[in-house]
């Protein structure tokens, strides 16, 4: 009996040790708890689509909840057509952007209402942008409007398939006013009125009556872009006077961009010009030819190389996609069916000039990896979509571009997110550019405008805009002399949609806390950097120290209950 007593005992004392510990552990763990309110809101839009039997309106309920996971999630998605997924995430990341809240404050789900009608693609994206929006201000719809139009990433509203048969629709339906994309209102439509827009923030002022204002295009300070625009200037124009000589380039053009201070559109007509001198020795022979594909191969290796040690900050992250996106031009061509060893060379052996800038601006805020890895990843799934939607729904083909869509998704998967994102940029703007094909004069301001718009913004956090000005002066000049108005649409869209891309990023790095000094790059440091940023570790604020502490607590209860049951 009395040593049934002391077992007793024992069991009863590790009980109340437990206990205790548990006790403990709900005190603190309740003290740490935070309690949420899910905010839930929906509307129904009434989208656009085209059937078996031609157009219909087609009923999608857009619901935001607050806090979320940055995601949209689509359901009924057999009714939906391609890229209906990827285009409502980019869909979220605008509206949040014009609503100034982090589109991961939220979690949209989409659903759509009906199945007698597809939606193609993301041609619902932009009034699926505007209900978000609405959703996220607190305003109505109005519901004698119907819309129809792809979102960009950077806001424009892109030209979509069958529009006189879902403005017939919409028209059937009894809404008085349709908002189509630039250049494709219906004739013979009646009952209706038709609305062209050309961006989002028209979008949401017919849609809900609210007008956002635009930062102005003076916002946007050059100067940065005008010295490093003339340095590669003298570097190519060096280059090409000591190894082409004449006979390449037009010396009056050039001089012509020179006294306009457009650096860097003549620095791109002499590198063609070295890409034509080089393609010519390619032809030459066989043995010149093999001597330039693996020269081309070495100077590239070496360009990753050094490239790989540069810190990524926000003065210098364009340049570094810049550099990325020459030296796998460069890769791009040695991996395709019929590699052009005078590209490979040319790009290579004018890639220096290029890492020479990335390393003397790679100073001031850094770039964090985590939210770099997250919007490639969204531009990366959004050029599939856009590139998947041109092939199907118009029967258009870009060049090798289904190899380029690959390679953006392998460099993502190497963790390489900034060469993603740059070769992710270049297939949106390029199949945003053919779907406006039909209409390039109509879309040539607009896009120039939303050019001016994105890198005002952009440079409210620090981005110096160096590729987009880039960009904006290459399409200045084809919109002008050069004479070719679908060069210069693309050029500006490229201008717009990368502004938006690396300004959001550099807003990503302006709230950090980790800043960059000037460094001296020669010579180089002892510890390679990851190749595609130098990112800080995150700050552990209290609130993460003390979940921490919480978990260690509940686990130190698992642990005694477990040794209590085993005693």
């Amino acid at each position: 009996m009395s040593n049934f007593f002391i077992v007793e005992a024992g069991v009863c004392g590790m009980k109340k040790w437990f206990i205790a510990v548990l006790a403990v552990a709900l005190v603190v763990a309740a003290a740490g708890w935070e309690t949420y309110t899910v905010k839930v809101s929906s509307v129904e839009i009434n989208a656009l689509a085209v059937g078996p039997g031609g157009g219909a309106v087609l009923p999608i309920r857009v619901t935001l909840l607050t806090p979320g996971d940055g995601r949209a999630y689509v359901a009924g998605v057999p009714e939906a057509g391609q890229g209906f997924g990827p285009s409502a995430q980019i869909a979220l990341y605008v509206a949040s952007r014009l609503s100034g809240v982090p589109y991961t404050n939220y979690t949209a789900l989409l659903r759509v209402l009906a199945s007698d009608a597809q939606v193609g693609g993301p041609s619902a994206s932009g009034y699926i942008t505007v209900a978000m929006y609405a959703l996220m201000n607190g305003l109505q719809l109005r519901n004698d409007t119907a819309m129809t139009g792809i979102i960009l990433p950077d806001g424009l509203i892109g030209p979509v398939g069958g529009v006189s048969q879902k403005v017939s629709a919409a028209a059937e339906s009894g809404i008085k006013t349709a908002l189509v994309p630039i250049g494709e209102a219906p004739s013979g439509v009646r009952g209706i009125k038709v609305v062209e827009i050309g961006t989002v923030e028209e979008a949401i002022y017919y849609l809900t009556g609210r007008r956002i204002p635009t930062p102005p295009a003076t916002a946007v300070d050059d100067s940065v872009f005008k010295a490093i625009s003339r340095d590669l200037f003298n570097a190519i124009y060096s280059y090409y006077n000591q190894t082409v000589g004449r006979g390449y380039v037009d010396a009056a053009v050039i001089q012509s961009l020179k006294n306009k201070g457009y650096y860097y559109a003549a620095a791109s007509l002499i590198y063609q010009g070295v890409v034509n001198y080089y393609k010519d020795q390619a032809a030459s022979s066989g043995r010149t030819y093999r001597n330039l594909y693996n020269q081309a191969l070495q100077m590239a290796k070496e360009a990753e190389a050094e490239l790989s040690r540069i810190p990524l900050t926000v003065n210098n992250i364009d340049l570094v996609v810049a550099s990325y996106t020459r030296l796998y031009e460069v890769y791009f061509q040695a991996n395709s069916s019929r590699p052009d060893a005078g590209v490979m060379y040319a790009r290579a052996v004018t890639l220096k000039s290029w890492v020479d800038e990335a390393k003397a601006m790679a100073y001031g805020p850094a770039i964090n990896e985590t939210g770099l890895a997250e919007v490639a990843r969204m531009y990366l799934d959004y050029a599939k979509a856009m590139y998947a939607y041109l092939e199907t729904t118009y029967g258009v083909t870009l060049g090798d571009y289904a190899t380029a869509v690959q390679l953006a998704e392998d460099l993502y998967r190497r963790d390489l997110y900034l060469a993603s994102m740059a070769n992710s940029i270049e297939i949106i703007a390029e199949t945003a550019s053919a779907l406006m094909s039909a209409a390039p004069d109509k879309y040539l301001n607009v896009a120039r405008e939303r050019a001016l718009t994105n890198m005002a913004r952009a440079a409210a956090c620090g981005y110096t805009n160096t590729l987009p000005l880039s960009y904006l002066q290459f399409g200045d000049y084809y919109s002008g002399e050069g004479g070719n108005p679908q060069n210069a649409l693309t050029y500006y869209i490229m201008a717009s949609i990368y502004s938006t891309a690396m300004g959001d990023v550099s807003c990503m790095a302006a709230k950090g806390n980790v800043t960059l000094p000037r460094v001296n790059f020669s010579p180089p440091p002892q510890t390679p950097v990851k190749t595609t940023a130098t990112t800080a570790s995150p700050a552990v604020h209290g609130e993460e120290k003390g979940l921490w502490f919480v978990l260690i607590l509940a686990l130190l209860a698992a642990v005694a209950l477990i040794y209590a049951s085993r005693r």
